[in-house]
Order: structure tokens, then sequence, then C-alpha cells
């Protein structure tokens, strides 16, 4: 899975289809409530904030057929609750309604398009329809198209955040693929679990039940619209040592949730566009490696990952530990990991960056066919941000709005962005083993920004980032010197850093 932003997507020309989905008088609400992240989500887009979108797009060969497309489109909309359901303004903007939506009412109706002549041309007009129609309020709140070639054709379908996350794109991609190669005849690119299909569903899909979808468990209400009517864990007790830890990382910064400590060069209220770098980390070797590492100190690599972060900004003026902001996916069973909805939370995590850590606690990253040597990153810090992250994950359980309304003073906001970092194994994804076949691209809006965010995905190539920033001359170099020394520190030769 290719992971950036559509300021660096590159899709090839060719003629683009797009599909209008009209509802039909069949709907009926949603008994659920949206997720804490959902509401903020919904009051910005209610304010004027640019719509946030996450397309999933993949490859196929020879050039669209347009009838097999629209039933592959139809048979997944009506398999996931989620893409059925619509948000209704109400009068104060902190309230929705929720409908959802009779797929047997939905009405598609296919448009061609343009055809594009050149990359730059693609995607300018397919990321005005996505921006168009990806918005949360209406129905719907996605938009499938393809860009048909007569050699080889990519089918894309990109959604609202409100209603999917980046597993979500895994699943849409993994499914769609094998709905439209059932619908063209070509099993040879099905794929699929080789179960057997049920009424109205090809041959290999794993079945999904309109009851079947679990709540996001991070809403103190029912669940959210991406779900199947399932209600999400009550609040915890107001005694629980989660909660409490909760209100003392809050407290320790003042109410304020966590920014990125280095110069970023955006002035305070201000909001600027939005810049993306995408770059490999580590090489398939280098991580085997760090994960062995980690392992071995009795962490993972995701941990590994974020204190060579931390040593990073650390190492560039930044403070010891690094206070950020982890989202993490509440798909605990089979049925949730099949699902297409917005399923994550967000935990806080402090990283001790192991500065003056004693070099005897350090042992050597070990690259197969290279010398080892002595990383940055002792030991103990490893071991220690390995099992600070096991007990932020245990935070998950608390319900953001809990949080929130418990708190004994207002929650601050010192940037419209959160400094946060999300890390993503793809290789343990639906739809991984042909990710690369397909070219399946995980695409996001650009829009603005006034803080450093940064997706970190590990796959069968190694490990790699998206980051998205501020557009300014500070927060370039600023970041890109923090890249810099964080693949140097996952390198099997890390240089030695000069201050």
């Amino acid at each position: 899975m290719r992971v950036l932003s559509a300021d660096l997507w590159e899709p090839a020309p060719g003629r683009v289809l797009t599909w209008d989905v009209t509802p039909g008088s069949g709907h009926r609400p949603v008994p659920a409530a949206p997720t804490y992240n959902q509401r903020n989500h919904l009051i910005g887009a209610g304010s004027g904030e640019p719509s946030v979108w996450i397309t999933a797009a993949f490859d196929v060969d020879g050039p669209i057929d347009p009838g097999a497309l629209e039933a592959a489109f139809g048979d997944l909309v009506a398999g996931h609750p989620g893409l059925r359901v619509e948000a209704v303004r109400r009068p104060a903007p902190e309230q929705v309604g929720l409908l959802r939506h009779d797929p047997d009412g939905l009405v598609w109706r296919r448009h061609d398009g343009p055809h594009t002549r050149t990359v730059a041309e693609t995607r300018e007009h397919l990321t005005a329809e996505l921006t168009r129609r990806c918005a949360p309020f209406g129905y719907p709140a996605f938009l499938p198209a393809a860009i048909s070639r007569p050699d080889r054709s990519t089918i894309v379908l990109g959604m609202d955040h409100l209603h999917t996350d980046a597993w979500s794109t895994t699943v849409v991609i993994d499914e769609l693929a094998a709905r439209y190669a059932e619908s063209t005849g070509d099993r040879s690119h099905a794929g699929g679990t080789g179960r057997t299909a049920g009424p109205g569903r090809a041959a290999g899909l794993p079945a999904v039940a309109a009851t079947a979808i679990v709540a996001d468990p991070v809403s103190a209400d029912p669940t959210g619209p991406a779900s199947g009517n399932v209600t999400g864990p009550p609040p915890v007790g107001a005694d629980d040592p989660r909660l409490a830890t909760w209100h003392g990382f809050l407290r320790d910064r003042g109410w304020a949730l966590p920014t990125f400590p280095l110069p970023l060069g955006v002035p305070d209220g201000e909001r600027v566009a939005q810049r993306t770098v995408v770059r490999p980390l580590a090489d398939a070797a280098t991580a085997d490696a760090v994960a062995a590492r980690a392992r071995a100190a009795g962490a993972s690599t995701s941990a590994a990952v974020l204190v060579t972060l931390a040593r990073a900004v650390a190492d560039l003026g930044g403070p010891a530990v690094l206070e950020t902001l982890l989202p993490v996916h509440t798909r605990d069973d089979a049925a949730a990991r099949g699902a297409v909805g917005w399923h994550t939370t967000t935990v806080p995590l402090r990283i001790d960056s192991g500065v003056g850590g004693a070099p005897a606690g350090v042992q050597p990253w070990a690259v197969p066919g290279g010398a080892a040597v002595r990383p940055a990153v002792p030991d103990t810090a490893l071991a220690a941000t390995g099992k600070a992250l096991r007990a932020a994950r245990e935070l998950a359980a608390v319900p953001l709005e809990q949080v929130v309304t418990s708190l004994p003073q207002p929650l601050r906001f010192l940037r419209t962005d959160i400094f946060q970092v999300s890390y993503l194994d793809y290789r343990r994804l639906p739809g991984h083993a042909a990710a690369a076949g397909r070219r399946a691209h995980h695409v996001s809006a650009a829009t603005r920004a006034d803080d450093l965010q940064v997706w970190v995905s590990r796959s069968d190539d190694g490990i790699a980032v998206r980051a998205r920033m501020p557009r300014t001359p500070t927060a370039t170099a600023t970041v890109d010197a923090v890249l810099d020394r964080w693949s140097e520190l996952l390198s099997p030769h890390p240089p030695t850093h000069k201050s």
C-alpha cells in the first residue's frame, strides 16, 4: 500500500468515469451518535473547513467495464452500513442527525467525464470531484470513479473521513477488486477468502452482515455511524486508573493537547497550505533488524520507530521526553477487521528518547550480511517505550467524550491540528499479498496545516513515512532534518550526531 496525499498523487491520464448516487425514500434514523472524533470532524466541516477525504485506488487489467464496476460499487455499498449513512445538520453545531438509506433504493447514474492528457490534469480533475463530493453532510459522502485506459485502468473510491480510516482503505480495495473481477468473469483476479458466497455476494468474499460491524468503542454514546447498531462499551468508573492517566497527562500540559516541540514557522492562530513528504525510513532488511532488536528488548517495531523519532527530535534541540497522541484501531474481532468505518481512537503517549542513557545498555542492530553497530538509542529507552506503548493502548477503552467532559478545566487547543504519530503494519491487513500487484494507493486530501502529523507504514518493502506539515520555510527545514535524523537512527550504520 502506497500512502500519500493528493498533492503527491500521480494518476495516469485516461477516460474519467464517475457515478452519482441518489437515495430513495427508504431510510431510517440511526440510533447512534457520532464519536468524539467524528463530532469534531463534523463541527469543522460545518464551520467551513476544507473537505477531509480518504481515497482507495488500485489498478486492474484492461479498460473499465462500466456495468461490472457499477455492480461492484453497489454491492460494496450494500454490504457496509456505514457507506449508507447520511449526516444531517441540526440547529446546534455540535448536534447532528444520522439516517441510514435502504440499499435497494439507491439510484446509480454514470457520468463519462473528460479524457485527460496529463498526470496533472487527471489529478486536478479527480481532486476537485473528490473535494466536491466527499463532504460529510448530505448523501453520498463518497465518490465512485475510475480512469479507463486500454491496457491498465484505475478504480477509485473516495470517502469522507467520517465513514472511513486507513484500515478501511485496505478493506475497500480488497473487496472491490474481488467484486469487480467476479462481475467481469475474471476469476483469476478475484482473490478473496474462498468462503461460500451468500445471496447477492460474489464468491470468495467475506460475509458482512448489516449488524455485524462493531461499535467504535471510543464513544460514550451508542455506536458511531460506521457501525451496525451495536452498543459500545459504557463509560469507565470515575476512579478508573486509565481515566486518571488521561487526566494526569493533560494536567501536566496545562490541560492542552500536544504540539510539535520544534519550530514550524506558523504564527499563532493561523493555518497555511499543507506540505506533504513521503519517504522511506528503512529498507526491508533494516526493518527486520529493528524488529529483532525490539523483540529482544521486550518491545515492538512500533516502539522502536517511536523512540527513534523522539531521539531525532531531542538531537535537534527538542525535549528529552516527546509527548504526542497516538491513533490506535479499535477492531477487536473478525467482523470489525472487515468493516468500513472510522474505527480508531486516540491515546496519549510520553516517549523517553534515552538521551544520556548508558552506552552499556545499547545493543546493536544486526543486519544480515552486514556489520553490527551500536545505535544511539539505549535498550532501556526501547524497553521503556514498549512498556509505555502497551499502557497507552489500554487507554483506548476510555471514551474520549468522558475524558473531555470529566476534566476539571476546559481542554485547550493551542493549534487546530494535533501533533500525532500513527503506525500501521499493512502486512497484517486485508489484501496485503495482492496490494503490490494492484498498485494499491491510500490518498488523503491535501488541506491546510498548523502542526506536524506523521503516519508510519510497515510493509514488505520496509518502513516508510508520510509527514503532513505547514508549507513554510521553517517547517520544511525542521521536518526534513527530523526525517533525516530519524532515518539515520534506524539505519544499521547511524552516524554520530553533531550539534
